[in-house]
């Protein structure tokens, strides 16, 4: 044992003494800060080592549960250096610790280091200390109208009490809960009550029927608080399973899912946020109907939704900056002037480029770590029906390149939003300066298609009739076309180049892949630029991207839609891609002295005004 020393005057204090002056057992109030150096110098030599030990304890992290306590760096920083960690503790502190005088330790301190011995050294002593230590603080700090910080302290002293067979202090905390429960469970503000609960429903030898009537009351007296009563309707169905009760549990489930309904009902009003919420708990309503034996109520509730879902693109507000384009509008008549038709679409291609993935993924992350708040929660993507088309998580805080999926996922989304800002403003201005310029017929694209190696045999018209409608303004119709036809000629060019664009189906039958699995097929990345796939990928097939070929192919798509940013970044996209396999334009582009020579925009030719 560590024994107490003499004083030498008034200036050395042992270690315990020394522990009681600095720390007091408040809630939330062990630190680190608290062992100063002016405290150490109070200690004899011999006793430093122990003190600058709790010091670096005292700076630990824990995070509780139910079922047990993670002892944590308090700071973990991006380049993986850290504080104090559990991992620094070596066997010689451990029996530094083992020879402490626990029960002279202030309770907030020994209710951690006895913790810190049960759990990772499993001293049974430790764990009898720890269990009452956690309790005297429980009731120490507890009070009716003021419990924060207090529910872990519980959780730890029924977690052990219960782990070691504490038959006394187990049952003693027990009438604590039969007592609260009685008296002031139901009243209790916040999630206390539910988390006590919880934490005994998850006892082995528990009798939750206790807590049924309680449940009950918290639903009723809770109405407008969603979170609550979802809470205690779900740990009601719990319990009744746990007893056995399975068709009351399955009612509790339906009468779940009700509340889910009329609460949507309540919120969804002219306000985004309320129909966004309102979405979510119809979803959830019409799963718990589906998987509760009630599924015309699931049907009807579906139809509801996609109502509703119709009516949100009409209250969304959107976010606009208002921009003058003069500059952009000079630059594109300064580059197309004296030039012929020809010449004018080539220019259209020299404008767009296809944007490396290299170069999307550093603007995501430099983007990220430029503004990470905004970057916590993912976003929604929503379509023009108001239906969300995919949950976008967030990358990881701290590796932003640890899901390669999910940051291609965000590579996607950034590159649209670009396409659309260069579709909107750049493409749609070329075209229309052309088509000011030139009265275009079908004839006038036929340089784009004939005796192009990369256009699928017998396709040659369709592609023909789908680049003169975009090129004349017939957006709608264009792209209907150029869509599919698109898809197709990258299916064309996989499989001239080895790669298996069909399934074998078990009864012997074949299908056409996925355009998603064309894209990703091993031959075509090893013979083509992997670039223009990105793009082709993100335009045609992606939900964090435009997906205009599944809009297309089910018909959602708008005639609007077509005409905007995305859709005519797509269109001239087709072109670029088309005029880097054309003989005719590789030699107009020779030939042509006006195509050497561009005039780059003014660093002000897009401005947004005030």
């Amino acid at each position: 044992m560590i024994q107490d020393k003499l004083r030498f005057g008034d200036e050395i204090m042992n270690i315990y003494e020394l522990l009681n002056k600095i720390v007091v057992n408040r809630r939330h109030s062990l630190s680190a800060n608290l062992f100063t150096e002016e405290a150490r110098e109070e200690l004899d030599e011999n006793e430093k080592h122990i003190f600058d030990l709790l010091r670096n304890i005292s700076s630990l992290g824990t995070k509780i549960n139910n079922k047990g306590i993670e002892f944590h760096p308090i700071f973990v920083m991006s380049d993986g250096s850290r504080t104090f960690s559990i991992d620094d503790i070596s066997e010689d502190d451990y029996f530094v610790l083992q020879n402490l005088e626990l029960d002279k330790i202030p309770l907030i301190l020994r209710a951690l280091i006895a913790d810190l011995l049960w759990t990772k050294k499993k001293k049974f002593d430790a764990a009898k200390i720890a269990a009452d230590a956690y309790w005297q603080l429980f009731k120490l700090w507890y009070k009716d109208e003021d419990n924060i910080g207090t529910l872990d302290m519980i959780r730890r002293a029924v977690c052990i009490s219960a782990q070691t067979k504490q038959t006394a202090l187990y049952n003693e905390i027990q009438e604590w809960f039969k007592e609260f429960i009685d008296t002031r469970a139901a009243s209790t503000e916040g999630f206390f009550a539910l988390r006590v609960m919880e934490l005994f429903f998850e006892q082995k030898h528990f009798d939750v029927s206790v807590i049924l009537k309680v449940l009950d009351d918290l639903i009723e007296e809770n109405n407008d608080n969603i979170a609550k009563v979802e809470q205690a309707y779900e740990l009601k169905v719990e319990c009744l399973f746990k007893l056995q009760r399975k068709e009351e549990a399955t009612q509790n489930n339906i009468l779940l899912a009700d509340y889910y309904i009329k609460f949507a009902e309540k919120i969804f009003q002219k306000d985004i946020q309320g129909a966004l919420r309102a979405v979510n708990f119809f979803q959830k309503g019409i799963i718990l109907y589906r998987n509760n034996g009630e599924p015309e109520k699931a049907e009807t509730t579906h139809k509801r939704l996609v109502e509703i879902q119709r009516e949100i693109p009409k209250i969304m507000v959107p976010f606009s900056i208002e921009l003058d384009i003069k500059g952009v509008v000079d630059n594109l008549k300064v580059n197309m002037e004296g030039l012929s038709f020809e010449e004018c679409v080539i220019r259209l291609t020299q404008m767009f480029v296809f944007e490396k993935q290299e170069d999307i993924k550093k603007r995501v992350i430099e983007e990220f770590k430029d503004n990470p708040i905004s970057h916590l929660f993912g976003k929604s993507l929503i379509n023009a029906q108001g239906q969300t088309v995919l949950a976008l998580p967030p990358l990881d805080i701290h590796d932003p390149e640890k899901d390669p999926k999910l940051m291609e996922l965000h590579m996607y989304q950034n590159a649209l939003e670009k396409q659309k800002v260069t579709g909107d403003i750049w493409m749609k201005n070329a075209l229309l300066i052309i088509r000011d310029k030139f009265v275009i017929n079908k004839s006038m694209v036929e340089f784009l298609i004939k005796d192009n190696p990369i256009i699928p045999d017998g396709r040659e018209r369709i592609f023909q009739s789908g680049l003169y409608m975009f090129l004349n303004g017939d957006y709608y119709e264009a792209l209907h076309i150029l869509a599919p036809q698109v898809e197709n000629l990258f299916r064309n060019i996989a499989r001239e180049v080895g790669g298996l664009t069909v399934t074998l189906e078990k009864d012997g039958s074949s299908m056409e892949k996925v355009l998603s699995s064309i894209f990703s097929l091993p031959e075509l990345l090893d013979c083509y630029d992997n670039d223009i796939l990105f793009t082709f990928r993100g335009l045609l097939n992606e939900q964090s991207g435009a997906n205009i070929r599944n809009e297309i192919a089910h018909g959602i798509i708008s005639e609007y839609a077509c005409s905007t940013g995305v859709c005519l970044y797509f269109g001239v996209a087709v072109i670029k891609l088309l005029s880097l396999t054309s003989s005719s334009c590789y030699r107009i582009l020779k030939n042509s002295e006006k195509l050497k020579h561009f005039e780059m925009p003014d660093k002000d030719a897009l401005k947004v005004v005030k």
